[in-house]
């Protein structure tokens, strides 16, 4: 009997993640419509360069992360969040 492949498992912890941030109240509170910057801002703000190839915002995530003085990354959060916690929380606690 075969497995669930690696990359199946990431697909799978990535949509059951996206569905929890849907769901967080921290960020419905926090960002009305039209109010999250574009993506081309959020990439300029960061100081990331993809160079041509497609943004990895798992990448772009760490980045602003470090902008605003956390030591953690976007694995960091994901765990935070996937664990019950909310990204207002995580972002408003100092690691």
């Amino acid at each position: 009997m075969m497995g669930i492949s690696n990359q199946e498992q990431k697909r799978v912890r990535l949509k059951h993640f996206l569905k929890i941030l849907s769901e967080d109240p921290s960020l419905s509170n926090q960002i009305g419509p039209g109010e999250l910057p574009p993506l081309s801002e959020l990439v300029r703000v960061s100081g990331y360069q993809p160079e041509n190839t497609p943004v990895d915002m798992a990448e772009l995530v760490s980045l602003l992360l470090k902008k605003r003085g956390l030591n953690a990354g976007s694995e960091d959060m994901m765990e935070y969040v996937m664990n019950g916690g909310t990204v207002g929380d995580f972002v408003n606690t100092r690691y």
